[in-house]
This record gives C-alpha cells, sequence and structure tokens, in this order.
C-alpha cells in the first residue's frame, strides 16, 4: 500500500485532468446554450452551507473560512474562498453560485436553476459524519 505522500503525483495529476476537462466543457456548454440547471452532492469539499441550518458540530460559519469569498465573510464553505464546484461553474460560464438546498431563499425558481445538497461531514452511509451529531445523509437526498 502507498503511503499518502507517494499518492500526490497521482492526485495531482488527477486535478489537473479535472481543471482541463472543466475548460473544455465550458466552451460546449456556452455553445449549447448553457445548463439549465446544476445539482450539487458531497461532502465539506463542496458544501456551500447546508450545515448552518442543521443541528451539527461540523460547522465553517466562521473566520477564517470566507476571507477570501465575496463579501470576506464565512458562508459555511470549507474554504477560504469559493469551492472547487464554485470554480467550475464560473469557469463554465454558469453564472452565480448554487445556493445550499437548506438555505431559507433556496424556493421556487431558485431550486428550478440547481441546488447544492452538499455537507460537510456527510457521506453515502448514514453512520458517515455521526460524530458531527447531525449531517445531511445522502440516503435522504438521492431518490
Amino acid at each position: 500500500m502507498r503511503r499518502p505522500h507517494e499518492q500526490l503525483p497521482r492526485l495531482a495529476s488527477g486535478l489537473a485532468l479535472l481543471a482541463c476537462l472543466a475548460v473544455l466543457a465550458r466552451s460546449r456548454v456556452a455553445g449549447a446554450g448553457g445548463m439549465p440547471a446544476t445539482f450539487i452532492f458531497g461532502d465539506s469539499l463542496v458544501d456551500a452551507g447546508n450545515n448552518n441550518y442543521i443541528v451539527s458540530l461540523s460547522k465553517a460559519n466562521f473566520p477564517p473560512n470566507g476571507i477570501d469569498f465575496l463579501g470576506h465573510q464565512p458562508t459555511g464553505r470549507y474554504t477560504n474562498g469559493r469551492t472547487i464546484v464554485d470554480i467550475l461553474g464560473q469557469e463554465m460560464g454558469l453564472g452565480g453560485f448554487v445556493p445550499p438546498y437548506m438555505a431559507p431563499e433556496t424556493t421556487g425558481d431558485a431550486v428550478m436553476r440547481g441546488v447544492n445538497y452538499a455537507s460537510g461531514g456527510g457521506g453515502i452511509l448514514n453512520e458517515t459524519g455521526s460524530i458531527f451529531v447531525s449531517t445531511w445523509p445522502s440516503t435522504g437526498t438521492v431518490v
């Protein structure tokens, strides 16, 4: 079994490939009239703030999270700025950020343009993240 530091070159190559594919997809999406909606599932790597609205020990609504984001305020993203899906969405010309499912303003037409179901500490199994008291389980979001 490889040690974690031995896997870094492979991970970097995979991320570079993903970035290249996103740039290529950007031109196709722009030429095809864009994507009608974006739905995101995942954990803290792509959580846009769902954990702000649930009882959980896994939170990101405090500094230094958000210091490089619009307004320089924490948003619930587990990063100092944008998540990878925020960056990819902007590079593909989607405009704006996909709102968290749990946010009160995510209703009506906003849902039809896309929703972020990701939850920090979440996973495929309901047991994943159970040490955080509560997370948004994937089994409840994938129908």
